[in-house]
């Protein structure tokens, strides 16, 4: 790829990175849930926040379908989370001034430091075959033995087809069977 269309690429995509949906108050806080650990995808997001997205095979860009592409361990920092996959498509709205859906498909990995309430700092980290994300929503859906881990609390897919979908609002669902540990790491032990 030339050197001038990679770097519209990565203006298109920052800016549209840096895109929040009416909803997504910059001046809101960053919760965490305290079964997943992950917080609300663009919530506190500084206005002139960047995003770096590297491939080590192939970064293409199809103007007339509003879509980019990056192939061969692909890593995505952001200020709010890093994530690594084999592959991601991004599509971009037709006006280009936000994303419609981001798919990350194979060895999909994201992670996310937080801070909750307490100004107390978590890592919270996703592993799935493939991660979709849709801005509009807010909601992140990881599936393919998908598994989220906080600390010392987890939750783990039993099974391929099971699904787990992240909302904005750090809350997750899953759909099908999964394994959930959540250890008390509180002084005083079991609640009383």
């Amino acid at each position: 790829m030339r050197k001038s269309t990679a770097l519209l690429l990565l203006l298109t995509i920052s800016a549209a990175f840096a895109q929040t949906g009416p909803s997504m108050d910059p001046g809101e806080k960053q919760q965490t849930s305290p079964v997943n650990g992950f917080a609300g995808l663009g919530k506190g997001r500084p206005a002139d926040a960047k995003t770096e997205i590297t491939a080590t095979k192939e970064a293409t860009f199809d103007n007339a379908a509003n879509v980019a592409e990056f192939v061969g361990h692909v890593v995505v920092r952001d200020p709010q989370f890093t994530l690594s996959c084999d592959r991601l498509k991004v599509t971009l709205s037709k006006a280009r001034k936000g994303m419609e859906v981001v798919e990350a498909i194979g060895h999909v990995v994201i992670v996310q430091d937080s801070t909750d309430k307490n100004g107390k700092t978590s890592k919270a980290i996703g592993h799935a075959e493939s991660a979709t994300y849709v801005p509009a929503s807010g909601e992140v859906t990881m599936k393919g033995w998908p598994s989220i881990q906080s600390g010392m609390n987890n939750q783990v897919a039993t099974e391929q087809s099971t699904v787990m979908v992240l909302n904005r609002n750090g809350q997750s669902r899953t759909l099908g069977p999964s394994k959930t540990n959540i250890v008390d790491t509180s002084e005083t032990g079991a609640a009383q």
